[in-house]
């Protein structure tokens, strides 16, 4: 099973949020407060956060669990950043009916090099979930945390398993966005932080040229965890997205 959290408005829509590999669905603590006009769907995918005990298979089983257990019968605007970022596109293209907007941020395009790399790179990631210098470091860094966020972060990331981690890498490092996604009608909006890498900055290219009416958006001078470090250009982003989908010219 799959667990989520769910946060009640007076607002009638609902946004689900979806996190990045490694954390859980505590990294959207500064969107809680900013959208608290939606009801909010915060989910833990597998392998990660109260979802740990189902290991994560691949996309496709991830967003049938998903659609089927979070989302259920409603129609949701689908946030998702990084692995995140794929799991919404795989709910637009596997599941349109329940998905009225995707907002994807820092994913990849096309297959990714120095696949050979990943078993050593894995092993690292392993060793360093032992170390708490290490994760401390890796919290401030790479995911831009405050120091009071960085104990939720160790704790989760610490849950990621060898296993679970290789799964995920691989079916990324093999993803390539293609003529399949020319089915897609739903409102898609991809970005990328302007610091990201060149493979996830090409989605902003790539993802409008395979999928009808996307947008996409360099983010300037923002990374690949912006919604953190940049929580208020994100919001902004975001909230503006939102809008342009509820009001189309």
């Amino acid at each position: 099973m799959i667990d989520y959290e769910e946060i009640t408005s007076s607002g009638k829509e609902t946004i689900l949020f979806i996190h990045r590999l490694g954390t859980s669905r505590w990294i959207w603590w500064q969107q809680i407060p900013a959208f608290k006009d939606y009801r909010l769907l915060l989910v833990d995918l597998p392998g990660h956060g109260k979802s740990v005990s189902t290991p994560w298979t691949n996309l496709k089983e991830t967003v049938d669990l998903i659609a089927q257990h979070v989302i259920q019968n409603r129609a949701v605007y689908v946030v998702g950043l990084s692995l995140g970022g794929h799991v919404a596109l795989e709910l637009v293209k596997q599941y349109p009916e329940k998905i009225q907007s995707a907002f994807i941020s820092g994913i990849t395009v096309e297959p990714l090099p120095f696949r050979f790399f990943l078993r050593a790179q894995s092993w690292v990631i392993h060793r360093g979930q032992q170390n708490p210098q290490y994760l401390t470091k890796l919290a401030r860094d790479a995911y831009q945390l405050p120091e009071e966020k960085i104990p939720d972060f160790i704790t989760n990331y610490q849950l990621l398993t060898r296993q679970s981690y290789e799964t995920i890498f691989k079916e990324i490092m093999d993803f390539r966005l293609d003529e399949s996604y020319g089915s897609i009608v739903t409102p898609c909006f991809i970005v990328a932080g302007e610091e990201e890498s060149r493979n996830r900055l090409k989605s902003v290219e790539v993802g409008p040229r395979y999928i009808p009416g996307a947008g996409g958006k360099v983010i300037p001078g923002a990374g690949h965890t912006w919604s953190v470090g940049k929580a208020d250009q994100f919001n902004q982003e975001l909230r503006d997205w939102l809008t342009q989908t509820n009001n189309p010219l």
